[in-house]
């Protein structure tokens, strides 16, 4: 017994035969920019509790949002948009998965990102009185955890990452008749600095902030963005159908096989690249629609799929412009 999504391809196949044939010019890539993948940082909870005026479950989702804003194939949504959907009645009557889902969904977000901040400061331990002789040691720790990345293809929750970092600075000698050093300095300095500016980065606990998101945002471009090949394996791995008027295909590939909506496919026989095409529709499990690109005029049924081109490479290979500065 066939499959549905093997039936539709068979059917779209067949009715496709009036419409086969030489496709219409693409469109030059230059003029057609290579969607980023819409990331929505939402707001993380908060349960570091620091006493300054920092507010964590913002500050650190938009401090995430500038280190992934570096990578060229995300794109992350302004915290103002983010705010703005948070307010609407449709989010707050939800809770959890849900929310994230339908926040997504106003956003017209392809990723949505939340997580939970469980330590985010610098404890200070003393030994023996500071208005004489005494002692202090300083422990900064960072800790992000259940931070999910859910696709709203799918609606589910496709990772789940923490990260956790801490320092322990000791000063030698012992403090003075409460003289302060170097390191009250700096601790209190944490109560007055604008978290993730310049003056930030430059305390010890700035730059140990750093690394986390540093280690953080690179977890989830891995995930995001340099993902498994697709599965080009199948026999209906091919151009289906063409459709010359509206400068659309119809491939034997979909979600089943990693495909996912905005990659963008080669086409091409003998391993020579004849056109590229964006999926911007997934039908089924081995079923998309992807809209002609580049080189229409070459396109027709049974033309074989290649494996997805990444925007770095496209770059590289002077195709499409670099992402402007913001």
């Amino acid at each position: 017994m066939r499959s549905p999504g093997k039936r539709l391809c068979i059917w779209l196949a067949a009715v496709a035969i009036p419409m086969l044939g030489v496709g219409a010019q693409g469109e030059d890539l230059r003029d057609t920019p290579i969607p980023a993948l819409r990331v929505a940082l939402l707001d993380f909870e908060d349960e570091a509790g620091f006493q300054g005026d920092w507010n964590l479950a913002q500050d650190v989702p938009e401090l995430l949002g500038r280190y992934l804003a570096r990578e060229e194939a995300l794109a992350i949504i302004s915290r103002d948009s983010v705010a703005l959907a948070m307010r609407q009645k449709s989010v707050k009557q939800r809770l959890g998965l849900e929310r994230a889902i339908e926040a997504g969904r106003l956003l017209q977000a392809e990723v949505v990102i939340t997580g939970i901040v469980e330590k985010f400061g610098v404890r200070r331990f003393s030994a023996g009185d500071p208005n004489l002789i005494g002692y202090k040691k300083y422990n900064s720790s960072i800790e992000i955890k259940n931070v999910q990345l859910i696709k709203m293809s799918t609606q589910k929750v496709v990772e789940t990452l923490e990260v956790y970092r801490d320092s322990t600075e000791s000063p030698l000698g012992v403090d003075l008749f409460g003289r302060p050093r170097k390191q009250d300095r700096e601790f209190l300095a944490l109560f007055r600095v604008e978290f993730g500016s310049e003056s930030f980065f430059e305390l010890p606990f700035g730059k140990l902030a750093d690394l986390v998101f540093k280690d953080l945002s690179a977890e989830i471009v891995q995930i995001l963005v340099d993902r498994p090949p697709i599965d080009l394996s199948g026999d209906q791995a091919v151009v289906l159908a063409v459709e010359v008027e509206e400068n659309e295909v119809y491939l034997g590939i979909g979600h089943a096989d990693g495909l996912e909506y905005g990659d963008i496919l080669p086409l091409g026989k003998e391993d020579e690249r004849v056109a590229l095409v964006r999926v911007h529709q997934l039908i089924g499990p081995h079923l998309c629609k992807a809209v002609i690109l580049k080189g229409g005029e070459a396109v027709e049924v049974g033309l074989p799929i290649g494996q997805r081109v990444s925007r770095k490479q496209l770059i590289k290979e002077d195709v499409v412009p670099k992402k402007k500065e913001q």
